[in-house]
């Protein structure tokens, strides 16, 4: 009979901890399907076009004209493009090589290769010549005076220096110094041998001391051109071999070198 009383004991004991095991169980699905309840509802609300959510969308007007102009106004109309491609020709691949390589212009409507359609280079062009020049290249020996008296080694005397005496060997080439018209060949009694140049703007350029003249009074010459060759200069003959070069403006002796710049 113990036996018994204590078999019913411990069922009873496990038939209370079920059933209180079945009641926890069942209030915590009463609280899932409650929460999920309220969720949806708010779900819903929130989802209601009609929906204002207090103290945010007071003031907000969401009626369907404004929204409606809204939309239209960011509507654009898909226009065709004012250039179509559509009417490009295509080249003619046949007559694409000829073409290019003759650099004739195609017919109306063709399409050019980017080889035709380039601009040809110009050939480098020669260089311009100088307006003006050393009718030598030999260095300067005595350089233009001005008013400043210089001492003469031929004559022995001091006297200005109207000009720029340039180095050069007996027989060398002589070119002009300035490109215009040749107004004088012949002899000076002083200076000897003289070919003078009368440039484009009255300047006279004598180079006195050349002889063997290649050239006569009326031609016209190019700067750097060939005039003649170095001979002597007499009023100057104690100093070395060289050339004397002098620039008149009307009456006036200009320095050589300064009129060459």
């Amino acid at each position: 009979m113990e036996q018994f009383r204590k078999f019913l004991r411990d069922k009873a004991f496990a038939l209370v901890l079920t059933a209180c095991l079945l009641a926890a169980a069942a209030a915590g699905v009463w609280a899932v399907r409650t929460v999920r309840n309220e969720l949806k509802q708010n779900l819903d609300a929130v989802r209601s076009p009609s929906s204002t959510a207090p103290g945010i969308d007071e003031g907000i007007n969401t009626s369907p004209g404004v929204a409606g102009e809204e939309e239209a106004e960011w509507q654009q109309q898909n226009a065709p493009a004012a250039n179509s491609v559509a009417n490009v020709p295509k080249a003619d691949s046949s007559s694409s090589g000829a073409a290019s390589s003759s650099g004739a212009q195609s017919g109306s409507g063709s399409v050019r290769e980017p080889s035709a359609l380039q601009t040809e280079s110009l050939p480098a062009s020669s260089s311009a010549a100088p307006a003006s020049t050393q009718p030598v290249s030999g260095r300067v020996l005595n350089s233009y005076s001005g008013d400043e008296l210089v001492y003469s080694k031929t004559l022995g005397d001091w006297r200005t220096h109207n000009g720029v005496d340039y180095a050069a060997d007996k027989g060398a080439e002589v070119t002009a110094p300035a490109a215009g018209k040749v107004v004088e060949t012949g002899t000076d009694d002083k200076w000897g041998p003289v070919i003078a140049i009368e440039d484009a703007s009255g300047r006279i350029w004598r180079v006195c001391g050349t002889t063997d003249a290649k050239v006569k009074k009326g031609d016209t010459v190019s700067a750097g051109q060939t005039i003649g060759k170095v001979g002597s200069v007499s009023c100057e003959c104690a100093e070395e071999s060289h050339i004397h070069l002098e620039v008149m403006e009307g009456e006036k002796y200009l320095d050589p070198i300064k009129a060459m710049k």
